[in-house]
Parts: structure tokens; C-alpha cells; sequence
């Protein structure tokens, strides 16, 4: 792989340390401890969505809505092209799981903001909206890496 090729990836563990070491943890302050909408792979009910709400304090919502959310749009983006490294020479459509995971994810992030502006009177139709778009983030970054692994040993191979 080339030095250039390097950035990509650099940039996505730098960015994703940031959310997980260092934003995280003051958010899960800000919650009793709660774990936040999108790392909930299995997604959510209205009732857990209502629970973390009404425990996450007015410090920690914006928190979630300022900074988290500002590297939350940055990961997704630098992570999809990031998976699609490995496949820029491939013809087929190879790189449709990561772009569908980059759109679920900043689809979830919308989804997601909406309801830390309801607070815990949040509608139940905005819960499934965000949840679902939560799981097909995390099925469409599991397939997305799959193949990203895939390219990576047929380039390996040749």
C-alpha cells in the first residue's frame, strides 16, 4: 500500500479515538452511565430511548448534539471511503456495502438529534426511525468490512 493510502485509515482510527476515549466517557457521565443511541447494534424500544433520555443531563445532550455529533459526520464519511480503499480497482459494485453503511450512519446521526431535542417525550414512530437506521448502520459496516477484507487479500494475492 502506498504512503498516501496510509491518510484514509489514519484519519478514521483518529477520529473514531477521539469518540470512543475521549467523548464517550464524558458522555456516559452525562447519562448514569447509559449506553448512547448509536452504539446500540440491536437497536432500541421507546421505552430504553425514554429511559436514556430522561437520564442524560442537559450538559450531556449537548455534548451529544455538538461535539459527538460533529466527529460522528466526519467518521462515517473518512470510514466509507476508507473501506473503499481496497476496492478502487474493481469494476463490480464492491462498494456499494460501504457506501450504504455511510449513509445509514449520517441518516442515524438526523434520526438520532431529533430525538435528543424531544427528550423523553420522544415519539415512538422517531424510536423505530432511529433504531432501525442504527441496525442497518452496523449490518451494512459488518458486510462493508467483509469485503473490504475481501479486496484487501485479492490484492494481497496478486
Amino acid at each position: 500500500m502506498k504512503t498516501q493510502n496510509w491518510a484514509l485509515p489514519l484519519a478514521s482510527a483518529a477520529s473514531y479515538a477521539l469518540l470512543v476515549l475521549y467523548l464517550a466517557p464524558q458522555l456516559s457521565a452525562q447519562s448514569a452511565g447509559g449506553l448512547p443511541f448509536d452504539l446500540r447494534a440491536l437497536g432500541y424500544s421507546l421505552a430504553e430511548a425514554q429511559a436514556y433520555l430522561a437520564a442524560l443531563t442537559p450538559e450531556g445532550t449537548a455534548l451529544y448534539l455538538g461535539p459527538i455529533r460533529l466527529n460522528d459526520t466526519v467518521f462515517p464519511i473518512l470510514f466509507t471511503a476508507t473501506l473503499c480503499l481496497p476496492l478502487r480497482r474493481r469494476e463490480e459494485l464492491w462498494f456499494l456495502p460501504a457506501l450504504a453503511y455511510g449513509i445509514f450512519d449520517l441518516a442515524e446521526n438526523v434520526a438520532v438529534a431529533r430525538l435528543l431535542r424531544a427528550g423523553p417525550d420522544v415519539q415512538a414512530g422517531a424510536v423505530a426511525l432511529a433504531s432501525g437506521f442504527t441496525q442497518a448502520k452496523f449490518a451494512a459496516a459488518f458486510l462493508a468490512i467483509l469485503v473490504a477484507l475481501y479486496g484487501l487479500w485479492r490484492g494481497w494475492r496478486r
